[in-house]
């Protein structure tokens, strides 16, 4: 008799198979029976405190682990996550939404179950009410190949493997939906011995083409430049590929703001991030003068670049993406590639003797600026040198991540101890609200990950969010707790929405959000439980909270080992919460004229 094993179970296994140790999301009665296979399968199953909030810790949890995983309810869970999903597909990160559908027959029949569209007058003009609408509405961000409807065995594994597959080889989310009648049905269990079909190439790519051509044109330029953001780019074996050309070729290299972390801050002939004007060093006119810019998966955002005023003319820009590469936008001179060989192969072949050396010394050295010097310890903290200040706050894995408000803008400058740290940042969706739930889900995979070093284990995650964003998804900061993460969250409160302010009319009420207690939130979220539960388990876990009004007290936090709970064992792991009060509508100096200039441009 061959052993079997249900969808659900097989479904759960397979991610494993690819990483995933943790799905996160809300139960709801339609994925009831599913979730019993969850934690069967050795994989955790992670409550978050809503369904959005679980794609956002989905997403966290694959930039640092590859692959990421959440599970929904059918209509009201899946369309509360598909915001997350939408920024996951925008920002290239591969992540599998499995959602629990109603039985096969209820679906065909068109049954009027709950959380379907319902009869109103738009659906009855179709004549049915079409179970499968909410499937289709993720057809434009996400791959959607299986068909929950279809009951032949070998089809449903062929499908779920393509499903999970997609996810990793075309770095996009993937929707995978569940019907609760095909929870449990047997199929044989040594599908699971299969070779996954996993990240493969495209047999028709014209890799060596598209190196010869790119060498080619490096060898003619007389001032090169390598330009590095993370779009299908930002996985380990990658990111090592691209240091090592880097590396090789001596090829000036700056990133944008999204991908501050591809590259080893080490590297000598890397000059940090693109800003422009509103750098700690104005690249502009370096990048102007460029006769040929390679770029590496570019998001070329208005965000990011200023409305596009950053952005290297297409004449001169290679750009190279996950699975082509494309010269100076026209669209006949687009070369199908395998990015891996692609990138050994330049690495291989590169001639450095034939290399142009260009004459460096406009883009200076970002590693030496230091912050401007404090007259007074008892002023207010502001953003303009705040972020600065921080660099010697930073360890080795160290993970920052910074919040979709004015900590985008600070902490693209950081300096980075080594290539162990990261930076994740958003660079085209920049969703309010994104980056604490995805330290959640970042958190996770490294911290509870039985692949990562005892090191990286150990390291910090450190959130830096606006409090107008962190008031967004605030609730899943009672998960942190309730999981004993080693999390650090600095809240930067400038009292509301200091982005906005700036734009249109900056005084007006609907700026303003409501004016928390922060310090006191971890109590409120269950801190004295999460500390009880370690010392049963016989372990340490702390909650610390600190407010920082002065550069005295800015001052003192960062001499504290209390609250420098890294790598190298000091201090206790757990929650730091740090209240960085701000002036109302303070933002980094070199900004303030970007956002008064965007709020003249809104008609």
């Amino acid at each position: 008799m061959p052993r079997t094993i249900s969808v659900a179970s097989y479904i759960f296994k397979r991610l494993q198979q690819n990483g995933v140790n943790h799905v996160f999301g809300v139960p709801g009665d339609y994925m009831l029976k599913a979730l019993d296979h969850v934690e069967a399968t050795g994989v955790k199953w992670t409550g978050t405190c809503n369904e959005l909030n679980a794609g956002y810790a989905a997403d966290g949890y694959a930039r640092i682990n590859g692959l990421g995983a959440l599970f929904t309810t059918y209509g009201v869970g899946e369309l509360s996550a598909i915001n997350a999903v939408a920024g996951s597909s925008a920002e290239k990160v591969p992540v599998v939404h499995v959602v629990g559908l109603p039985r096969r027959d209820l679906i065909e029949s068109d049954a009027l179950v709950h959380h379907s569209p319902g009869l109103s007058t738009l659906y009855s003009r179709r004549e049915k009410l079409d179970n499968l609408l909410f499937r289709r509405m993720h057809e434009h961000i996400a791959d959607t190949g299986f068909n929950p409807l279809q009951r032949d065995e070998e089809k449903i594994v062929r499908s779920i493997d393509e499903t999970i597959s997609n996810a990793i080889k075309y770095r996009i989310p993937s929707y995978l939906p569940l019907p609760s009648d095909m929870v449990a049905q047997q199929i044989d269990e040594t599908h699971l011995d299969r070779p996954f079909l996993g990240r493969g190439d495209d047999p028709k790519h014209l890799t060596n083409e598209a190196v010869e051509k790119i060498l080619h044109l490096l060898y003619w330029a007389r001032n090169p430049l390598l330009l590095v953001d993370r779009a299908g780019m930002d996985h380990p074996n990658m990111r090592k590929l691209l240091n090592e050309f880097v590396r090789y070729s001596g090829i000036p290299t700056l990133t944008m703001p999204s991908g501050a972390s591809m590259i080893d801050h080490k590297i000598t002939n890397y000059y940090g991030v693109h800003a422009g004007p509103v750098g700690q060093i104005d690249t502009m006119p370096y990048v102007n003068s460029c006769d040929l810019v390679l770029a590496f998966g570019p998001m070329f955002s208005d965000t990011q670049t200023l409305g596009w005023s950053v952005v290297p003319p297409e004449t001169k820009t290679i750009t190279v993406a996950e699975d082509h590469v494309n010269f100076f936008g026209e669209k006949d001179e687009t070369i199908s590639i395998s990015l891996e060989m692609l990138l050994k192969t330049m690495t291989e072949s590169l001639d450095t003797a034939r290399l142009a050396k260009p004459d460096t010394t406009s883009l200076g050295d970002f590693r030496k600026i230091s912050p401007p010097r404090v007259k007074n310890l008892d002023e207010p903290v502001d953003q303009t040198s705040f972020y600065l200040r921080l660099n010697s706050y930073l360890r080795p894995h160290d993970i920052i991540l910074l919040g979709n408000a004015t900590p985008i803008l600070g902490g693209r400058d950081f300096v980075l101890p080594d290539s162990s740290c990261r930076v994740i940042a958003s660079g085209l969706w920049f969703s309010i609200g994104h980056m604490l739930p995805a330290a959640l889900g970042a958190a996770m995979a490294q911290q509870r990950s039985p692949k990562s070093s005892d090191d990286a284990k150990r390291g910090r995650f450190i959130l830096i969010e606006g409090d107008g964003s962190f008031q967004v998804t605030a609730q899943e900061l009672s998960t942190i707790i309730h999981q004993r993460l080693n999390v650090t969250i600095f809240i930067i409160n400038n009292e509301g929405y200091a982005y906005e302010r700036l734009i249109h009319n900056r005084d007006e009420e609907y700026h303003d959000v409501a004016p928390w207690d922060n310090s006191r939130l971890p109590d409120v979220f269950g801190s004295a439980k999460a500390k009880q539960r370690a010392k049963e388990l016989g372990e340490q876990y702390s909650v610390d909270t600190r407010n920082i009004c002065t550069w005295r007290d800015l001052t003192t936090f960062l001499a504290s080992k209390k609250f420098d709970n890294g790598f190298d064992g000091r201090g206790m792991p757990g929650l730091k919460l740090v209240n960085v009060q701000m002036a109302k509508a303070d933002v980094p100096e070199k900004f303030k004229a970007v956002f008064e200039s965007a709020g003249k441009n809104l008609d």
